[in-house]
């Protein structure tokens, strides 16, 4: 409570994951928060072609269905609103990937929150390197978020040698990245509103 923090939000229709992440910052670690969404009919299907439990995520709060066969997207806006009047975590920064709903883009904007499209590419590759390294570290804390830690395991890395730059994959057709981007998204919101924003967002209580 009484945080401030920045998300990023990878967003989908049907059968890919809609995550957002909230990445709250105390004492110098890195707190993730991790909300995602499947509609309410595609979460059997979903089970058996993922071989996960996602009914177990869903009773432990870190899977919410969402619409019956297409994602209804006030239900993250409502998680959003209930951040900053439930919990009164003020989001400073939120990072959208560019092929959002405009919908819930304007939406979000008329409430107040600060929004900036993120293009997941290969202009990430600092970005991945520095999330990459920090959750070898252990700076990243993603708690008991199985579901978070899934896509983690699950996002693999394209190398253009070269130019010496990554780029987000999946580790196969059949993976799910959407929560690692929505970090990504979130972490790029961070870097790139240091100076406008790192005060704010260190949360130190000196």
């Amino acid at each position: 409570r009484g945080s401030y923090c920045v998300i990023g939000i990878d967003l989908s229709r049907t059968q890919d994951l809609t995550s957002a992440v909230c990445v709250i910052e105390r004492d110098g670690e890195l707190y993730v928060f991790a909300r995602m969404w499947l509609p309410s009919e595609s979460i059997e299907e979903a089970s058996i072609r993922d071989n996960l439990p996602y009914k177990i995520y869903v009773q432990k709060g870190f899977l919410y269905p969402s619409g019956d066969q297409i994602i209804d997207y006030n239900d993250c806006f409502n998680w959003f609103r209930e951040l900053v009047e439930k919990y009164k975590i003020y989001p400073l920064k939120i990072g959208y990937d560019r092929y959002s709903s405009q919908y819930l883009v304007q939406q979000m904007k008329q409430y107040g929150f600060h929004m900036d499209d993120v293009f997941q590419g290969w202009n990430l590759s600092p970005i991945i390197r520095d999330v990459e390294g920090l959750l070898r570290e252990n700076v990243i804390n993603i708690g008991d978020n199985d579901l978070l830690k899934v896509h983690l395991l699950d996002s693999a890395l394209k190398n253009n040698n070269e130019q010496r730059r990554v780029q987000l994959v999946k580790l196969n057709q059949y993976s799910h990245i959407d929560g690692t981007a929505a970090l990504l998204d979130a972490y790029t919101m961070r870097s790139k509103y240091w100076n406008e924003i790192g005060g704010q967002i260190t949360n130190n209580r000196g």
